[in-house]
């Protein structure tokens, strides 16, 4: 896509060729109609093939604002037919603003008509579920929505948006070995539409509206029935998340994290090591697994230090509901995703030769 930078310089002006027209036309009559009809006719074809080019129209922008704005973005071949054209149809004064996306093969009709309709170029964008900030950045960056490093720095005001949501004033404001928490795992990933170059603040409010709609008030209070903050029980859904492909494994994996927990033990998730990492592999090394980092669940006991992506609904109902066994560890075959769970150690190494090999 483009911007309408680094493009073709735009057409050059025909208003001189104009006024030499309408003089002939006074000369000619008839004929001189014809050919100026036909003139105009021409000035209002496509301009030619090319990229979309993105173009805002400000609010209050008069038609001639409009029209030179179009040929700098060489979308149309001439801003006097453009305006004419608006003027003879009497729409000059009805084009509406905001973002649009427009393509050189649309004719100057199929332009104005977007204008007037306020066809405007909202951008549909589906964040899928196990994504974490990073990822949405690049997401938001490529569907031109908003600046990634903006995104990003949006998600660190934590303390700006617990003052209107709630659900987020279980999130520690404190700082870890030199790390603060963002907003991870509260943006809800799904469907949305946004204009392009929306403020950061317009993205992120929109997620956590979404999320607030799922972590509906019979969530909040299972949550207090389990003596649990919303906080913890959103990362253990991260971690669910991460950990488990198919939906029928997530209640027994978020068993065995809390069994873990009770029983002291560390998690040792994979997936938070690749987490603090800022990349993921499919097995880790030893050395790997001694990452200093609070989200590293190897070195360190309980759950981590935050959430490691936004989750499903599938996966929050595990962390809310989790199964009772007393499962403490699992593991996936590589193949087809399908965990495998054993309480004691010895069988899950079992399974780690049978489904993992060496």
């Amino acid at each position: 896509m483009s911007n309408g930078t680094n493009r073709q310089p735009p057409r050059k002006k025909t208003g001189k060729l104009i006024a030499i027209i309408l003089l002939l036309l006074v000369v000619f009559g008839a004929t001189g109609v014809f050919s100026f009809n036909y003139f105009i006719g021409q000035m209002l074809e496509p301009v030619g093939a090319g990229e979309l080019v993105y173009v805002q129209i400000e609010q209050g922008a008069v038609i001639s604002d409009v029209a030179e704005l179009l040929a700098e973005n060489n979308l149309i071949r001439d801003v006097f037919a453009f305006e004419m054209l608006a003027k003879k149809e009497n729409t000059a004064h009805q084009i509406q603003s905001g973002y649009y996306a427009f393509s050189p093969a649309e004719s100057a009709q199929q332009i104005l008509d977007r204008l007037v309709a306020g066809d405007v170029a909202d951008a549909t964008v589906t964040i899928p579920e196990g994504r974490n900030i990073s990822e949405f950045a690049k997401i938001f960056e490529e569907k031109n929505i908003c600046d990634a490093d903006a995104f990003i720095e949006e998600t660190k005001k934590v303390a700006e948006y617990q003052e209107e949501y709630s659900l987020l004033r279980s999130i520690p404001l404190t700082e870890k070995d030199g790390m603060s928490r963002t907003l991870e795992g509260y943006l809800f990933p799904d469907t949305y539409s946004f204009s392009p170059n929306t403020d950061p603040s317009e993205v992120v409010t929109a997620m956590l509206d979404r999320f607030v709609e799922v972590y509906d008030q019979d969530l909040q209070k299972q949550t207090k029935k389990m003596d649990k903050t919303v906080d913890e029980i959103v990362i253990m859904a991260s971690i669910v998340e991460l950990e488990t492909k198919l939906v029928e494994d997530k209640a027994n994996a978020a068993s065995v994290f809390y069994n873990r927990i009770a029983e002291n033990m560390p998690l040792q998730s994979d997936i938070t090591v690749d987490y603090a990492r800022g990349e993921k592999t499919a097995v880790l090394t030893t050395e790997q697994t001694q990452f200093s980092s609070p989200y590293n669940t190897y070195i360190n006991t309980g759950l981590p230090f935050g959430p490691i992506c936004s989750f499903g609904e599938t996966s929050l109902e595990a962390a809310l509901n989790p199964a009772q066994t007393n499962y403490l560890y699992f593991v996936a075959d590589m193949d087809s995703g399908k965990i495998y769970f054993n309480e004691t150690y010895d069988e899950h190494l079992e399974d780690v030769e049978k489904y993992m090999g060496n």
